[in-house]
């Protein structure tokens, strides 16, 4: 099976480094703030041109600290996108404030901005938006309505490390923004981690939650790397584009805008039927997100009865292509061959 990850080969080329910042950290004997998460901080505000870095166990708990230090929390409204890890929504009511959920853009399936402002009401405090897999929103769109409706804007970075939209990276844009190293992203760790950082921010949040020295050093030996991964990245995504064009149609990226392809998705109504026709081929694709946050159970009583008919089309045609740095050319055309096959058919 062709697999849609595969963190072995990923990271077994950086086995002996591994090893080397292991013996350090041992021999230091310091596993908690030191000297590799003091220096994975600096190394990645320089990397995305923030001044301030946090260091913290997840992206989920970036989110909410993020939220935290914005001063969001019980009685105000934070709208965002319903087509989304659960982990944007989760942050949101962690604060004890109430996420209202937007509908999305069709071509980009980020959060809509000229839907946006019918949302908003007298407790409207921030826009947290999801940079979804990478791409990109027209962010200039989004920091006019916060100017103009004096609201705050949060990045959801989890999946857009290394994007960039007119020559900036993501994650600068607004009053804070939360980066994922969960071990699938585009900068994984050996474990889990993320990072929260913003132009000038003061977090407060427990020991336990900061990321520990190991993976801090392991992400600085990987940091160095990422920019070789991403244009491989977008390398693939060039050929998918090229081939497949014609054949079905392709989640974008706002104009100006560089992702960083940490998914390459497509959408189509035969998309359980294609799925299937990959696996026999044995091409193992992915569905993100088979449910829009509003039609979960475990959110049901927080979005009743509510209708956003592009996020629930989007959950029911989505499917996502292999697109990890280490794909071969070889591979890529075994998925592209197949999917024109299907097609084909049809």
């Amino acid at each position: 099976m062709l697999a849609f990850y595969d963190l072995r080969q990923e990271n077994i080329e950086f086995a002996e480094e591994f090893r080397t910042a292991f013996e350090r950290v041992l021999t230091s004997g310091r596993f908690v703030f030191g000297p590799e998460l003091a220096g994975f901080e600096q190394q990645l505000g320089a990397y995305l041109g923030v001044n301030s870095v946090v260091g913290l166990k997840s992206g989920t708990d970036a989110l909410y600290f993020g939220l935290k230090a914005l001063g969001i929390g019980t009685g105000d409204e934070v709208l965002t996108s319903p087509f989304t890890f659960p982990a944007t929504v989760e942050a949101i009511l962690r604060t004890g404030a109430r996420p209202v959920l937007v509908d999305i853009e069709p071509e980009t399936l980020i959060l809509s901005p000229e839907l946006c402002p019918d949302a908003i009401t007298g407790k409207t405090r921030a826009i947290l938006l999801v940079h979804l897999f990478g791409n990109c929103a027209d962010i200039d769109r989004f920091i006019s309505l916060c100017q103009g409706h004096n609201l705050m804007l949060i990045e959801d970075a989890a999946q857009a490390i290394g994007s960039e939209y007119r020559g900036k990276k993501l994650g600068g844009f607004g009053q804070a923004a939360a980066f994922s190293f969960y071990p699938t992203k585009n900068l994984g760790a050996l474990g889990n981690g993320g990072a929260l950082v913003g132009p000038n921010l003061t977090v407060s949040c427990p020991d336990s939650a900061r990321l520990d020295e190991l993976q801090a050093a392991f992400l600085s030996i990987k940091l160095k790397h990422l920019d070789r991964w991403l244009a491989r990245r977008r390398a693939l995504a060039r050929r998918y584009q090229t081939a497949l064009a014609g054949y079905v149609p392709m989640v974008q990226s706002a104009p100006d805008s560089l992702p960083n392809y940490h998914q390459f998705a497509i959408l189509t109504p035969h998309r359980d039927q294609l799925q299937q026709f990959l696996a026999q081929n044995r091409v193992q694709t992915m569905v993100y997100y088979p449910l829009p946050i509003h039609r979960q159970p475990r959110f049901a009583s927080f979005f009743t009865f509510q209708q956003l008919p592009v996020a629930e089309k989007a959950s029911a045609q989505i499917l996502c292509l292999p697109i990890r740095q280490n794909l071969t050319d070889e591979e890529q055309e075994a998925i592209i061959s197949s999917v024109m096959e299907f097609f084909n058919r049809l």
